[in-house]
Protein backbone atom coordinates (compact mmCIF):
# COMPACT_ATOMS: atom_id res chain seq x y z
CA UNK A 1 0.00 0.00 0.00
CA UNK A 2 1.33 3.33 -0.95
CA UNK A 3 1.54 6.26 1.35
CA UNK A 4 0.57 8.62 -0.83
CA UNK A 5 -2.56 6.92 -2.46
CA UNK A 6 -5.05 7.39 0.24
CA UNK A 7 -4.78 11.52 -0.36
CA UNK A 8 -4.45 11.21 -3.59
CA UNK A 9 -8.02 9.21 -4.22
CA UNK A 10 -8.54 11.94 -1.56
CA UNK A 11 -7.97 14.40 -3.81
CA UNK A 12 -9.56 13.16 -6.89
CA UNK A 13 -12.86 13.24 -4.70
CA UNK A 14 -12.12 16.44 -3.85
CA UNK A 15 -11.50 18.02 -7.23
CA UNK A 16 -15.11 15.82 -8.62
CA UNK A 17 -17.28 17.21 -5.84
CA UNK A 18 -15.76 21.03 -6.45
CA UNK A 19 -16.82 20.33 -9.79
CA UNK A 20 -20.06 18.65 -8.55
CA UNK A 21 -20.64 22.00 -6.43
CA UNK A 22 -20.14 23.96 -8.88
CA UNK A 23 -22.50 22.34 -11.35
CA UNK A 24 -24.95 22.66 -8.71
CA UNK A 25 -24.90 25.84 -7.75
CA UNK A 26 -25.26 26.68 -11.50
CA UNK A 27 -28.47 24.49 -11.00
CA UNK A 28 -29.71 25.61 -7.90
CA UNK A 29 -29.30 29.20 -8.29
CA UNK A 30 -31.19 29.58 -11.62
CA UNK A 31 -33.81 27.14 -9.90
CA UNK A 32 -34.21 29.20 -6.84
CA UNK A 33 -34.77 32.20 -8.90
CA UNK A 34 -37.39 30.33 -11.16
CA UNK A 35 -39.40 28.87 -8.97
CA UNK A 36 -39.07 30.98 -5.94
CA UNK A 37 -39.51 30.23 -1.96
CA UNK A 38 -42.53 27.99 -2.70
CA UNK A 39 -41.00 25.75 -5.18
CA UNK A 40 -37.97 25.24 -3.44
CA UNK A 41 -39.99 23.75 -0.69
CA UNK A 42 -42.15 21.62 -3.19
CA UNK A 43 -38.70 20.25 -4.92
CA UNK A 44 -37.24 20.17 -1.28
CA UNK A 45 -40.14 18.09 -0.06
CA UNK A 46 -39.56 15.45 -2.84
CA UNK A 47 -35.84 15.45 -2.74
CA UNK A 48 -35.69 14.85 1.13
CA UNK A 49 -38.36 11.82 0.55
CA UNK A 50 -36.24 10.38 -2.15
CA UNK A 51 -33.34 11.24 0.39
CA UNK A 52 -34.45 9.03 2.83
CA UNK A 53 -35.77 6.56 0.63
CA UNK A 54 -32.39 6.16 -1.10
CA UNK A 55 -30.27 5.93 2.13
CA UNK A 56 -32.44 3.15 3.64
CA UNK A 57 -31.85 1.18 0.24
CA UNK A 58 -28.38 2.10 -0.12
CA UNK A 59 -26.27 4.04 2.49
CA UNK A 60 -24.71 0.05 4.11
CA UNK A 61 -24.02 -1.78 1.01
CA UNK A 62 -21.46 0.24 -0.78
CA UNK A 63 -19.59 0.90 2.32
CA UNK A 64 -19.52 -3.09 2.84
CA UNK A 65 -18.99 -3.84 -0.81
CA UNK A 66 -15.51 -1.84 -0.47
CA UNK A 67 -14.48 -2.98 3.31
CA UNK A 68 -15.02 -6.40 1.76
CA UNK A 69 -13.55 -6.03 -2.03
CA UNK A 70 -10.30 -4.16 0.08
CA UNK A 71 -9.81 -7.01 2.52
CA UNK A 72 -9.69 -9.54 -0.23
CA UNK A 73 -7.64 -7.45 -2.31
CA UNK A 74 -5.06 -7.06 1.19
CA UNK A 75 -5.24 -11.14 0.99
CA UNK A 76 -4.80 -11.62 -2.84
CA UNK A 77 -8.25 -13.35 -2.77
CA UNK A 78 -9.02 -12.26 -6.50
CA UNK A 79 -11.91 -14.88 -6.54
CA UNK A 80 -13.48 -13.71 -3.42
CA UNK A 81 -13.31 -9.96 -5.46
CA UNK A 82 -15.66 -11.09 -8.48
CA UNK A 83 -17.92 -12.88 -6.09
CA UNK A 84 -18.46 -10.26 -3.74
CA UNK A 85 -19.55 -7.88 -6.81
CA UNK A 86 -21.79 -9.84 -8.27
CA UNK A 87 -23.54 -10.19 -5.53
CA UNK A 88 -23.54 -6.79 -4.85
CA UNK A 89 -25.17 -6.09 -8.40
CA UNK A 90 -27.76 -8.87 -7.21
CA UNK A 91 -28.70 -7.22 -4.22
CA UNK A 92 -28.65 -3.63 -4.88
CA UNK A 93 -30.66 -4.15 -7.78
CA UNK A 94 -33.74 -5.63 -6.18
CA UNK A 95 -33.43 -3.49 -3.02
CA UNK A 96 -33.63 -0.40 -5.83
CA UNK A 97 -36.72 -1.85 -7.54
CA UNK A 98 -38.56 -2.18 -4.03
CA UNK A 99 -37.43 1.08 -3.10
CA UNK A 100 -38.90 2.90 -6.16
CA UNK A 101 -42.11 1.14 -5.73
CA UNK A 102 -42.42 2.16 -2.42
CA UNK A 103 -41.51 5.52 -3.09
CA UNK A 104 -44.14 5.60 -6.16
CA UNK A 105 -46.83 3.89 -4.96
CA UNK A 106 -47.18 5.68 -2.19
CA UNK A 107 -46.38 9.02 -2.66
CA UNK A 108 -49.66 10.21 -1.92
CA UNK A 109 -49.53 9.04 1.62
CA UNK A 110 -45.97 10.57 1.82
CA UNK A 111 -46.95 13.76 1.05
CA UNK A 112 -49.89 14.01 3.10
CA UNK A 113 -47.70 13.63 5.87
CA UNK A 114 -45.42 15.91 5.17
CA UNK A 115 -48.28 18.10 4.92
CA UNK A 116 -47.67 19.25 1.18
CA UNK A 117 -49.85 17.82 -1.50
CA UNK A 118 -48.45 20.03 -3.85
CA UNK A 119 -45.50 17.81 -3.83
CA UNK A 120 -47.56 14.60 -5.19
CA UNK A 121 -46.33 15.07 -8.67
CA UNK A 122 -42.11 15.81 -7.87
CA UNK A 123 -42.14 12.85 -6.01
CA UNK A 124 -43.32 10.28 -8.65
CA UNK A 125 -41.00 11.88 -10.82
CA UNK A 126 -37.80 11.33 -8.35
CA UNK A 127 -39.00 7.81 -7.27
CA UNK A 128 -37.29 6.00 -10.59
CA UNK A 129 -33.69 7.40 -9.33
CA UNK A 130 -34.05 4.97 -6.45
CA UNK A 131 -33.25 1.62 -8.75
CA UNK A 132 -31.14 4.13 -10.88
CA UNK A 133 -28.75 4.97 -7.90
CA UNK A 134 -28.70 1.71 -6.05
CA UNK A 135 -27.64 -0.54 -8.83
CA UNK A 136 -24.90 3.04 -9.06
CA UNK A 137 -23.36 2.23 -5.49
CA UNK A 138 -22.87 -1.31 -6.01
CA UNK A 139 -20.27 -0.24 -9.38
CA UNK A 140 -19.26 2.71 -6.73
CA UNK A 141 -18.61 0.35 -3.91
CA UNK A 142 -16.17 -2.23 -5.99
CA UNK A 143 -14.22 0.60 -6.96
CA UNK A 144 -13.62 1.84 -3.80
CA UNK A 145 -12.14 -1.36 -2.78
CA UNK A 146 -9.49 -0.62 -4.90
CA UNK A 147 -9.22 2.34 -4.12
CA UNK A 148 -9.71 4.01 -7.60
CA UNK A 149 -11.59 7.07 -6.72
CA UNK A 150 -11.75 7.80 -10.49
CA UNK A 151 -15.17 5.95 -11.72
CA UNK A 152 -16.99 7.35 -9.05
CA UNK A 153 -15.60 10.97 -9.52
CA UNK A 154 -16.72 10.79 -12.90
CA UNK A 155 -20.27 9.06 -12.26
CA UNK A 156 -20.66 11.89 -9.45
CA UNK A 157 -19.87 14.77 -12.74
CA UNK A 158 -21.97 12.90 -14.50
CA UNK A 159 -24.72 12.56 -12.52
CA UNK A 160 -24.50 16.44 -11.39
CA UNK A 161 -24.09 17.71 -15.66
CA UNK A 162 -27.88 15.82 -15.87
CA UNK A 163 -29.57 17.28 -13.54
CA UNK A 164 -27.96 20.66 -14.21
CA UNK A 165 -29.26 20.24 -18.27
CA UNK A 166 -32.49 18.07 -17.53
CA UNK A 167 -33.97 20.04 -14.71
CA UNK A 168 -33.15 23.22 -14.84
CA UNK A 169 -34.43 22.70 -18.80
CA UNK A 170 -37.90 21.41 -17.46
CA UNK A 171 -38.25 23.91 -14.81
CA UNK A 172 -37.78 26.72 -16.64
CA UNK A 173 -39.75 25.22 -20.19
CA UNK A 174 -42.61 24.58 -17.17
CA UNK A 175 -42.93 27.75 -15.24
CA UNK A 176 -45.56 28.95 -16.91
CA UNK A 177 -47.97 26.23 -16.37
CA UNK A 178 -47.29 26.34 -12.54
CA UNK A 179 -44.69 25.97 -9.95
CA UNK A 180 -46.37 22.72 -9.27
CA UNK A 181 -44.94 21.38 -12.65
CA UNK A 182 -41.79 23.43 -12.88
CA UNK A 183 -41.16 21.99 -9.42
CA UNK A 184 -41.50 18.61 -11.03
CA UNK A 185 -39.32 19.04 -13.60
CA UNK A 186 -36.51 20.37 -11.63
CA UNK A 187 -36.94 16.89 -9.99
CA UNK A 188 -37.00 15.03 -12.88
CA UNK A 189 -33.87 16.53 -13.81
CA UNK A 190 -32.21 14.62 -10.74
CA UNK A 191 -33.76 11.17 -11.93
CA UNK A 192 -31.83 12.10 -15.30
CA UNK A 193 -28.99 12.69 -13.35
CA UNK A 194 -28.52 9.36 -11.80
CA UNK A 195 -29.54 7.14 -14.87
CA UNK A 196 -26.46 8.41 -16.94
CA UNK A 197 -24.29 7.94 -14.19
CA UNK A 198 -25.07 4.79 -14.07
CA UNK A 199 -24.82 4.00 -17.94
CA UNK A 200 -21.20 5.64 -17.80
CA UNK A 201 -20.52 3.09 -14.86
CA UNK A 202 -21.32 0.29 -16.53
CA UNK A 203 -19.51 1.21 -19.37
CA UNK A 204 -16.25 2.27 -17.47
CA UNK A 205 -16.44 -1.30 -15.75
CA UNK A 206 -16.78 -2.86 -19.17
CA UNK A 207 -13.82 -1.24 -20.15
CA UNK A 208 -11.85 -1.82 -17.08
CA UNK A 209 -12.78 -5.10 -16.45
CA UNK A 210 -10.39 -6.69 -19.11
CA UNK A 211 -7.32 -5.00 -17.72
CA UNK A 212 -8.46 -5.05 -13.96
CA UNK A 213 -5.18 -7.64 -12.94
CA UNK A 214 -7.22 -9.95 -11.22
CA UNK A 215 -5.65 -12.77 -11.96
CA UNK A 216 -2.73 -14.90 -10.33
CA UNK A 217 -2.96 -13.74 -6.55
CA UNK A 218 -2.36 -16.26 -3.50
CA UNK A 219 -4.52 -19.05 -3.32
CA UNK A 220 -7.06 -19.67 -1.09
CA UNK A 221 -10.66 -20.67 -0.72
CA UNK A 222 -13.37 -18.10 -1.19
CA UNK A 223 -16.19 -18.10 0.27
CA UNK A 224 -19.62 -19.14 -0.96
CA UNK A 225 -21.88 -16.68 -2.66
CA UNK A 226 -24.20 -17.38 0.30
CA UNK A 227 -22.07 -16.44 3.06
CA UNK A 228 -21.29 -13.32 0.63
CA UNK A 229 -24.26 -12.46 0.90
CA UNK A 230 -24.80 -12.94 4.78
CA UNK A 231 -21.57 -10.98 5.63
CA UNK A 232 -22.97 -8.36 3.29
CA UNK A 233 -25.76 -7.62 4.71
CA UNK A 234 -24.41 -7.94 8.68
CA UNK A 235 -22.48 -4.95 7.70
CA UNK A 236 -24.54 -3.33 5.89
CA UNK A 237 -27.66 -3.07 7.96
CA UNK A 238 -25.60 -1.61 10.81
CA UNK A 239 -24.34 1.10 8.72
CA UNK A 240 -28.01 1.42 6.97
CA UNK A 241 -29.43 2.10 10.36
CA UNK A 242 -26.96 4.54 11.27
CA UNK A 243 -27.37 6.37 7.94
CA UNK A 244 -31.54 6.03 7.75
CA UNK A 245 -31.58 7.77 11.35
CA UNK A 246 -29.93 10.67 10.33
CA UNK A 247 -31.67 10.79 7.11
CA UNK A 248 -35.23 10.25 9.02
CA UNK A 249 -34.33 13.09 10.79
CA UNK A 250 -33.95 15.30 7.58
CA UNK A 251 -37.57 14.04 7.11
CA UNK A 252 -38.94 14.70 10.33
CA UNK A 253 -37.55 18.40 9.55
CA UNK A 254 -39.69 18.35 6.67
CA UNK A 255 -42.79 17.39 8.59
CA UNK A 256 -41.70 18.96 11.71
CA UNK A 257 -40.71 22.67 11.05
CA UNK A 258 -43.93 23.64 8.99
CA UNK A 259 -46.04 21.98 11.62
CA UNK A 260 -44.30 22.98 14.67
CA UNK A 261 -44.06 26.51 13.07
CA UNK A 262 -47.90 26.62 12.38
CA UNK A 263 -48.34 26.59 16.28
CA UNK A 264 -47.25 30.00 16.71
CA UNK A 265 -49.64 32.91 17.53
CA UNK A 266 -48.77 35.63 14.95
CA UNK A 267 -47.58 38.72 17.03
CA UNK A 268 -46.98 42.31 15.82
CA UNK A 269 -43.47 41.60 15.32
CA UNK A 270 -44.34 38.21 13.44
CA UNK A 271 -46.68 39.79 10.90
CA UNK A 272 -44.14 43.00 10.18
CA UNK A 273 -41.41 40.32 9.25
CA UNK A 274 -44.04 37.86 7.12
CA UNK A 275 -45.35 40.89 5.29
CA UNK A 276 -42.49 43.35 5.04
CA UNK A 277 -39.38 41.06 5.31
CA UNK A 278 -40.97 37.86 3.06
CA UNK A 279 -43.60 39.67 1.03
CA UNK A 280 -46.50 37.88 1.65
CA UNK A 281 -50.22 39.75 1.98
CA UNK A 282 -51.84 40.98 5.09
CA UNK A 283 -54.68 38.11 4.57
CA UNK A 284 -51.98 35.66 4.89
CA UNK A 285 -50.67 36.84 8.09
CA UNK A 286 -53.43 37.68 10.43
CA UNK A 287 -52.01 38.84 14.02
CA UNK A 288 -53.30 36.66 17.42
CA UNK A 289 -53.93 33.93 15.00
CA UNK A 290 -52.37 30.76 14.41
CA UNK A 291 -49.56 31.05 11.39
CA UNK A 292 -51.26 29.57 7.90
CA UNK A 293 -49.83 27.11 6.13
CA UNK A 294 -47.99 29.19 3.34
CA UNK A 295 -45.77 31.58 5.97
CA UNK A 296 -44.49 28.19 7.54
CA UNK A 297 -44.26 27.34 4.08
CA UNK A 298 -41.92 30.32 3.14
CA UNK A 299 -39.13 30.20 5.75
CA UNK A 300 -39.34 26.24 5.08
CA UNK A 301 -38.63 27.17 1.65
CA UNK A 302 -36.14 29.98 3.04
CA UNK A 303 -34.03 27.61 5.19
CA UNK A 304 -34.07 24.80 3.48
CA UNK A 305 -33.68 26.42 -0.52
CA UNK A 306 -31.06 29.07 0.62
CA UNK A 307 -29.33 28.09 3.68
CA UNK A 308 -29.16 24.30 3.81
CA UNK A 309 -27.43 24.47 0.35
CA UNK A 310 -24.60 26.60 1.39
CA UNK A 311 -23.74 24.77 4.25
CA UNK A 312 -24.05 21.39 2.21
CA UNK A 313 -20.90 22.25 0.72
CA UNK A 314 -18.18 21.75 2.67
CA UNK A 315 -19.04 18.63 4.56
CA UNK A 316 -19.77 16.89 0.86
CA UNK A 317 -15.99 17.82 -0.09
CA UNK A 318 -15.32 16.32 3.10
CA UNK A 319 -17.05 13.14 2.58
CA UNK A 320 -14.20 12.25 -0.20
CA UNK A 321 -12.13 11.67 3.20
CA UNK A 322 -14.92 9.49 4.02
CA UNK A 323 -14.87 7.44 1.12
CA UNK A 324 -11.39 7.22 0.61
CA UNK A 325 -10.53 5.94 4.06
CA UNK A 326 -12.67 3.09 4.59
CA UNK A 327 -11.06 0.90 2.27
CA UNK A 328 -7.42 1.45 3.80
CA UNK A 329 -8.08 1.19 7.46
CA UNK A 330 -10.07 -1.88 6.46
CA UNK A 331 -7.18 -3.46 4.68
CA UNK A 332 -4.93 -2.54 7.61
CA UNK A 333 -7.27 -4.42 10.10
CA UNK A 334 -7.18 -7.09 7.51
CA UNK A 335 -3.42 -7.35 7.95
CA UNK A 336 -3.44 -6.18 11.23
CA UNK A 337 -1.73 -3.28 10.89
CA UNK A 338 -2.07 -1.50 13.56
CA UNK A 339 0.46 1.33 13.25
CA UNK A 340 -0.44 1.99 9.96
CA UNK A 341 -4.68 2.39 11.18
CA UNK A 342 -2.93 4.91 13.74
CA UNK A 343 -1.45 6.96 11.30
CA UNK A 344 -4.22 7.13 9.10
CA UNK A 345 -6.67 7.83 12.00
CA UNK A 346 -4.66 10.96 13.12
CA UNK A 347 -3.83 12.41 9.28
CA UNK A 348 -7.63 12.18 8.80
CA UNK A 349 -9.26 13.97 11.79
CA UNK A 350 -6.21 16.49 11.56
CA UNK A 351 -6.70 17.75 8.20
CA UNK A 352 -10.99 17.73 8.79
CA UNK A 353 -10.81 20.13 11.14
CA UNK A 354 -8.37 22.43 9.24
CA UNK A 355 -10.37 22.03 6.78
CA UNK A 356 -14.28 22.17 8.50
CA UNK A 357 -13.08 24.92 10.98
CA UNK A 358 -12.45 28.09 9.12
CA UNK A 359 -15.10 26.92 6.36
CA UNK A 360 -17.41 27.16 9.20
CA UNK A 361 -16.35 30.79 10.98
CA UNK A 362 -16.17 31.86 6.78
CA UNK A 363 -19.98 30.84 6.03
CA UNK A 364 -20.91 31.94 9.23
CA UNK A 365 -19.27 35.87 9.24
CA UNK A 366 -19.78 36.45 5.61
CA UNK A 367 -23.54 34.79 5.50
CA UNK A 368 -25.35 38.09 4.42
CA UNK A 369 -22.68 38.64 1.32
CA UNK A 370 -22.24 35.08 0.19
CA UNK A 371 -26.16 34.50 0.00
CA UNK A 372 -26.97 37.98 -2.05
CA UNK A 373 -24.01 37.21 -4.12
CA UNK A 374 -25.23 33.66 -5.02
CA UNK A 375 -28.64 33.95 -5.38
CA UNK A 376 -29.42 37.73 -4.57
CA UNK A 377 -31.70 36.69 -1.72
CA UNK A 378 -30.14 37.26 1.76
CA UNK A 379 -33.49 36.62 4.05
CA UNK A 380 -31.85 33.42 5.07
CA UNK A 381 -28.55 35.07 6.12
CA UNK A 382 -29.72 34.63 10.28
CA UNK A 383 -30.20 30.77 9.22
CA UNK A 384 -26.99 30.47 7.39
CA UNK A 385 -25.18 32.71 10.42
CA UNK A 386 -26.11 29.44 13.15
CA UNK A 387 -26.04 26.92 10.47
CA UNK A 388 -22.56 27.24 9.13
CA UNK A 389 -20.81 26.07 12.36
CA UNK A 390 -22.30 22.78 12.05
CA UNK A 391 -20.32 22.28 9.56
CA UNK A 392 -17.37 21.31 11.94
CA UNK A 393 -19.66 18.72 13.57
CA UNK A 394 -21.40 17.12 10.45
CA UNK A 395 -17.29 16.52 9.07
CA UNK A 396 -16.44 15.29 12.20
CA UNK A 397 -19.30 12.99 12.44
CA UNK A 398 -18.79 12.02 8.25
CA UNK A 399 -15.22 11.09 8.71
CA UNK A 400 -15.50 9.51 12.38
CA UNK A 401 -18.16 7.20 11.09
CA UNK A 402 -16.21 5.59 7.99
CA UNK A 403 -13.35 5.24 10.47
CA UNK A 404 -15.12 3.47 12.70
CA UNK A 405 -17.55 1.20 9.98
CA UNK A 406 -13.99 0.63 8.10
CA UNK A 407 -12.58 -0.79 11.75
CA UNK A 408 -15.26 -3.16 11.90
CA UNK A 409 -17.31 -1.05 14.65
CA UNK A 410 -20.66 -0.49 12.44
CA UNK A 411 -22.69 -0.51 15.94
CA UNK A 412 -21.21 2.57 17.15
CA UNK A 413 -22.29 5.27 14.75
CA UNK A 414 -25.83 3.66 14.94
CA UNK A 415 -25.66 3.82 18.77
CA UNK A 416 -24.54 7.47 18.47
CA UNK A 417 -26.64 8.83 15.78
CA UNK A 418 -29.57 7.79 17.33
CA UNK A 419 -28.70 9.51 20.60
CA UNK A 420 -27.93 12.61 17.72
CA UNK A 421 -31.39 11.88 16.44
CA UNK A 422 -33.40 12.35 19.59
CA UNK A 423 -31.34 15.59 20.67
CA UNK A 424 -32.60 16.99 17.27
CA UNK A 425 -35.86 15.69 17.50
CA UNK A 426 -36.79 17.03 21.05
CA UNK A 427 -34.84 20.73 20.70
CA UNK A 428 -36.53 21.14 16.72
CA UNK A 429 -39.96 20.70 18.85
CA UNK A 430 -39.01 23.04 21.52
CA UNK A 431 -37.30 25.73 19.57
CA UNK A 432 -39.62 26.08 16.57
CA UNK A 433 -42.56 26.85 18.71
CA UNK A 434 -41.08 29.66 20.37
CA UNK A 435 -42.09 33.01 18.57
CA UNK A 436 -39.15 35.17 19.12
CA UNK A 437 -37.25 31.97 17.39
CA UNK A 438 -39.47 30.10 15.38
CA UNK A 439 -37.31 28.91 12.38
CA UNK A 440 -34.19 29.71 14.18
CA UNK A 441 -34.69 26.49 16.38
CA UNK A 442 -33.79 24.74 13.02
CA UNK A 443 -30.11 25.36 12.40
CA UNK A 444 -29.61 25.32 16.15
CA UNK A 445 -31.00 21.86 16.84
CA UNK A 446 -29.00 21.01 13.46
CA UNK A 447 -25.88 22.05 15.58
CA UNK A 448 -26.78 20.21 18.48
CA UNK A 449 -27.65 16.87 16.75
CA UNK A 450 -24.25 16.99 15.51
CA UNK A 451 -22.46 18.29 17.88
CA UNK A 452 -23.59 15.72 20.14
CA UNK A 453 -22.75 12.49 17.78
CA UNK A 454 -19.21 13.82 17.12
CA UNK A 455 -17.93 14.19 21.00
CA UNK A 456 -19.47 10.57 21.01
CA UNK A 457 -17.77 9.19 17.88
CA UNK A 458 -14.73 10.73 19.11
CA UNK A 459 -14.28 8.91 21.85
CA UNK A 460 -14.79 5.98 20.38
CA UNK A 461 -12.24 6.52 17.63
CA UNK A 462 -9.84 7.43 20.64
CA UNK A 463 -10.50 4.39 22.79
CA UNK A 464 -10.38 1.71 19.38
CA UNK A 465 -7.80 3.17 17.13
CA UNK A 466 -5.66 5.45 19.97
CA UNK A 467 -4.39 8.55 17.81
CA UNK A 468 -2.24 11.01 18.89
CA UNK A 469 -4.51 14.19 19.42
CA UNK A 470 -3.96 16.90 21.50
CA UNK A 471 -6.42 19.64 22.52
CA UNK A 472 -4.13 22.38 21.61
CA UNK A 473 -3.49 20.61 17.91
CA UNK A 474 -7.03 19.41 17.23
CA UNK A 475 -9.13 22.49 18.79
CA UNK A 476 -7.09 25.50 20.35
CA UNK A 477 -5.00 25.93 17.57
CA UNK A 478 -7.68 25.68 14.55
CA UNK A 479 -9.83 28.16 16.67
CA UNK A 480 -6.99 30.66 16.87
CA UNK A 481 -6.55 30.41 13.17
CA UNK A 482 -10.11 30.51 11.74
CA UNK A 483 -10.82 33.30 14.27
CA UNK A 484 -7.89 35.72 12.96
CA UNK A 485 -9.38 34.94 9.59
CA UNK A 486 -12.44 35.73 10.18
CA UNK A 487 -11.92 38.93 11.88
CA UNK A 488 -9.69 39.47 8.99
CA UNK A 489 -12.40 38.57 6.43
CA UNK A 490 -15.26 40.98 8.38
CA UNK A 491 -13.28 44.02 8.33
CA UNK A 492 -12.13 43.51 4.58
CA UNK A 493 -15.37 43.37 3.62
CA UNK A 494 -16.55 46.65 5.36
CA UNK A 495 -13.51 48.23 4.23
CA UNK A 496 -14.36 47.25 0.38
CA UNK A 497 -17.99 47.58 1.19
CA UNK A 498 -17.25 51.53 2.93
CA UNK A 499 -15.31 52.13 -0.61
CA UNK A 500 -17.59 50.63 -2.86
CA UNK A 501 -20.11 52.45 -1.78
CA UNK A 502 -22.39 49.08 -1.02
CA UNK A 503 -24.42 47.75 1.75
CA UNK A 504 -22.24 46.37 4.29
CA UNK A 505 -22.69 43.73 6.84
CA UNK A 506 -25.13 43.54 9.81
CA UNK A 507 -23.45 40.38 12.20
CA UNK A 508 -26.22 40.60 14.30
CA UNK A 509 -28.62 37.35 14.93
CA UNK A 510 -33.04 38.05 14.22
CA UNK A 511 -35.35 35.97 13.08
CA UNK A 512 -38.02 38.50 13.27
CA UNK A 513 -35.89 41.58 11.29
CA UNK A 514 -38.44 44.27 10.67
CA UNK A 515 -36.61 46.43 8.11
CA UNK A 516 -36.13 45.72 4.34
CA UNK A 517 -34.18 42.64 2.82
CA UNK A 518 -30.48 43.22 2.34
CA UNK A 519 -31.56 41.92 -1.42
CA UNK A 520 -33.06 41.59 -3.78
CA UNK A 521 -30.58 44.41 -5.38
CA UNK A 522 -29.43 46.16 -8.83
CA UNK A 523 -27.23 44.31 -10.84
CA UNK A 524 -24.52 46.97 -10.33
CA UNK A 525 -25.41 46.92 -6.64
CA UNK A 526 -24.96 42.80 -6.72
CA UNK A 527 -21.48 43.34 -8.23
CA UNK A 528 -19.96 45.36 -6.13
CA UNK A 529 -21.41 43.03 -2.95
CA UNK A 530 -19.54 40.27 -5.34
CA UNK A 531 -15.95 42.31 -5.48
CA UNK A 532 -16.37 43.10 -1.82
CA UNK A 533 -17.09 39.23 -1.20
CA UNK A 534 -13.94 38.15 -3.27
CA UNK A 535 -11.53 40.21 -1.55
CA UNK A 536 -12.65 39.37 2.02
CA UNK A 537 -12.43 35.71 0.57
CA UNK A 538 -8.82 36.17 -0.94
CA UNK A 539 -7.77 38.22 2.44
CA UNK A 540 -9.30 35.47 4.49
CA UNK A 541 -7.48 32.79 2.46
CA UNK A 542 -3.85 34.02 2.83
CA UNK A 543 -4.54 35.15 6.49
CA UNK A 544 -5.47 31.39 7.18
CA UNK A 545 -2.15 30.12 5.36
CA UNK A 546 0.01 31.82 7.21
CA UNK A 547 -1.91 31.15 10.31
CA UNK A 548 -1.40 27.46 9.51
CA UNK A 549 1.98 27.55 9.37
CA UNK A 550 2.89 30.42 12.35
CA UNK A 551 1.27 27.94 14.57
CA UNK A 552 2.75 24.72 12.96
CA UNK A 553 -0.99 23.18 12.20
CA UNK A 554 0.53 20.81 9.38
CA UNK A 555 2.42 18.09 10.24
CA UNK A 556 4.69 15.85 8.28
CA UNK A 557 3.47 13.17 8.45
CA UNK A 558 0.41 14.95 6.03
CA UNK A 559 3.03 16.51 3.82
CA UNK A 560 4.73 13.16 2.69
CA UNK A 561 1.14 11.36 2.20
CA UNK A 562 0.51 14.22 -0.40
CA UNK A 563 1.42 13.58 -4.14
CA UNK A 564 5.03 15.06 -4.50
CA UNK A 565 5.18 15.09 -0.83
CA UNK A 566 8.83 14.15 -0.29
CA UNK A 567 9.98 17.66 -2.30
CA UNK A 568 7.37 19.66 0.02
CA UNK A 569 8.87 18.25 3.02
CA UNK A 570 11.80 19.82 1.80
CA UNK A 571 11.01 22.68 0.54
CA UNK A 572 9.01 23.74 3.97
CA UNK A 573 11.54 22.32 6.44
CA UNK A 574 13.70 24.88 4.81
CA UNK A 575 10.96 27.49 6.52
CA UNK A 576 11.02 25.55 9.77
CA UNK A 577 7.52 24.97 9.32
CA UNK A 578 6.61 21.54 9.49
CA UNK A 579 5.21 20.34 12.93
Amino acid sequence: MKKQSYLKGAFILVLANALVKVIGALFKIPLANIIQEEGMAIFNTAYNLYACMFVIATAGLPVAVSKMVSSSLAKKNYTEVNKIFKAAVSLLSLIGIAGTLILFLGAKAFVGLADSPSSYLSVLSISPAIFFVALLSAFRGYFQGFSDMVPTALSEVTEALGKLVIGLALAYMLMPTGVVNASAGAVLGVTAGTFFALLIMVVTYIIRKKNNGLSGGVITESRSTKTIFTDLVKIAIPITIGAAVMSLTNVIDVVMIRRRLQTILVTQDMATTLTEFYGLSQAEVIIGQLMRVKPSEILYGAYSGYAIPMFNLPPTIIMSLSMSVVPFISAAFAVKNIGEVKKLSESTIRITVLFSVPCAVGLSVLSQPILAAVYNNARAASMLGILGYAVIFVSLVSVTTAMLQGAGYVMIPVRNMAIGAAVKILTNYILIAIPTMNIGGAPISTNLCYLTIAILNMLSVKKIMKPNLSFSGLILRPIIASGAMGVGAFFTYQGVAKLLNTQMMNLSLSFLPQTAPFTPVLSSERMKIIIALAASILVAVIIYAIMTFVLRLIKRDDVLMLPKGEALTKLLDRFHLLS
